[in-house]
């Protein structure tokens, strides 16, 4: 069973994050871009209680996603070479799995080991689709995935800034 908090109000990182959702759209829709929500929800993941932590969160949401795209791209490309594209990438799910993984503690960012798989199996959900459509959505969701992390960080840095030390 749930309770309801009455008392509650909304405190300083909700509200930073919803002016860092609105510039996200603003900019998205400045910039065309098809989807104006992944640069949005990249800056909700991002934004932390403090500047520093928002950094460290968004310098995992990046690699993860460079990681998750490439190892992506790459099966995808792979998969398309036979036949049988659909079972082929069935089972080399799992191995794509691993690599990103294994891939992200490789390189000491455990905090990019989810994102990285997420972005791992958008990717691979294209099957069908042209690869260079594909690039394009890779190189896309990246675009997207930098301007969601700057835009919270500038926010969390400029906004309603603290006046006491951050705790890291």
């Amino acid at each position: 069973m749930f309770t309801i908090n009455k008392e509650y109000k909304i405190g300083l990182r909700a509200i930073k994050t919803a002016i860092a959702v609105f510039f996200c759209a603003v900019i998205s829709s400045f910039l065309h871009h098809e989807d104006l929500f992944c640069s949005s929800i990249a800056a909700v993941i991002c934004m932390e209680q403090t500047y520093a932590k928002t950094i460290e969160t968004g310098i995992n949401r990046f690699i993860g996603t460079i990681i998750g795209g490439t190892v992506g791209y790459i099966a995808l490309e792979l998969s398309l070479m036979g036949p049988y594209h659909e079972l082929v990438r069935i089972f080399a799910l799992p191995f794509c799995i691993l690599i990103v993984v294994y891939i992200c503690n490789t390189v000491n960012r455990k905090g990019s080991v989810s994102i990285g798989c997420v972005v791992l199996l958008v990717i691979l959900s294209r099957l069908g689709q042209d690869t260079t459509s594909v690039f394009l959505y890779v190189v896309d969701r990246v675009t997207d995935t930098i301007i969601g992390i700057i835009v919270a960080t500038l926010v969390n840095r400029f906004l309603f800034v603290r006046k006491c030390k951050e705790v890291k």
